[in-house]
């Protein structure tokens, strides 16, 4: 990539942006350490000391990288090498004897004030700014940083497990979920025997999907129109048995009738979404039988009937499936919340969150 891609130190304006679009092995890390060079050597741009100045990456390597090629560029333009000096001509005001002079005072700088020589990863340089502010979130500045939450996350929701006894609120909170899940649970699926375990795991995937965005736990309540649907499901199942029955027709094999019906019958509505509902409970009959013809489309739209209701079902069933899940979480994130504070622990994730609060705050 030419040098000449930037312009001199003299011709930039400020505020300034410049983008780079350009393929993988193009020179794009070699242009933004000539840019970090430009500005630390100029005399003409102001404000560009070295301690204010950062560039962010991606990479712990692309950071160490575009360090060495900036200590690399000032040590050659410190020798007075010809191809440094030629390059560093075409970008800063400077002549070659004050070029020297700045390159060699700014290494001597940089290993003097090496925390002053900022090239960051982004997650490092959110870090170094969250310390800064760590006060303002009430934190200790001497915080930790946890990439692995799972250890504080146990520790949290078995504080939680402790306060619930018999006669308590959280027991009582326990309990009502407990059953909220069990009568979601599918007649083929595991007995939770350690409803706990399940728990934190869904608490788990809670937590890593609204804590990035700081939002609370939104629920909805949905038992008064499951109920309601659930009893239109269970008469019109009924009648739907009767007309079968009465009419005389063949069962159709390949209907999920009988499924359907065992699932009302025993009262677990959570059998019924996802099943295959095609095909209506009876044969179709033959066009020479129009009275058996009759009752088999009277079945069919009963059978549609039936269907739709089992739609509206699943839909609420889709939207509380979580619910129990939910109102767990609202207590195991201030649990959480409280335990970081205590012991001076930060998740990775939340510094974005919290800079993002507070900047726009």
């Amino acid at each position: 990539m030419s040098v000449q891609i930037l312009d001199k130190d003299i011709e930039i304006p400020f505020p300034h942006f410049l983008i780079l679009k350009a393929s993988a092995g193009s020179g794009k890390t070699y242009a933004l350490t000539e840019r970090f060079v430009q500005f630390i050597l100029s005399e003409k741009l102001h404000h560009s000391s070295l301690r204010n100045i950062v560039a962010v990456t991606f990479s712990n390597n692309a950071a160490k990288e575009m360090k060495e090629r900036v200590l690399t560029w000032l040590k050659s333009a410190c020798l007075e090498e010809p191809k440094a000096m030629t390059a560093l001509s075409g970008i800063i005001s400077l002549d070659p004897e004050r070029t020297k002079e700045r390159a060699c005072g700014l290494v001597e700088e940089i290993l003097d004030n090496y925390s002053d020589f900022q090239v960051k990863t982004i997650d490092s340089f959110m870090t170094t700014v969250f310390k800064a502010s760590a006060i303002d979130f009430g934190y200790n500045p001497e915080f930790d940083i946890l990439m692995d939450t799972g250890a504080l996350m146990d520790y949290s929701f078995n504080l939680f497990l402790r306060t619930v006894r018999e006669g308590t609120p959280e027991a009582g909170l326990f309990e009502e979920i407990i059953c909220g899940i069990l009568e979601q649970k599918r007649q083929d699926a595991s007995f939770p025997w350690d409803p706990s375990k399940l728990l934190l795991d869904e608490m788990r995937k809670i937590y890593g999907k609204l804590s990035s965005a700081g939002r609370k736990a939104k629920i909805e309540d949905c038992s008064e129109e499951i109920e309601r649907v659930k009893e239109k499901i269970r008469s019109e199942v009924e009648e739907l048995q009767h007309m079968v029955s009465e009419s005389g027709l063949a069962l159709n094999r390949n209907s999920a009738y009988p499924s359907v019906l065992d699932a009302v019958s025993q009262n677990r509505f959570s059998d019924l979404p996802g099943k295959p509902l095609k095909n209506p409970p009876v044969n179709k009959p033959d066009k020479k039988q129009p009275a058996m013809r009759t009752l088999y489309d009277m079945t069919a739209d009963k059978w549609s009937v039936v269907v739709s209701l089992i739609s509206v079902y699943t839909s609420f069933h889709a939207r509380s499936y979580y619910t129990p899940y939910l109102r767990m979480y609202d207590i195991f994130r201030e649990k959480i919340e409280t335990m970081k504070r205590q012991q001076g622990k930060v998740f990775i994730a939340d510094i974005n969150r919290y800079l993002a609060e507070y900047l726009v705050s």
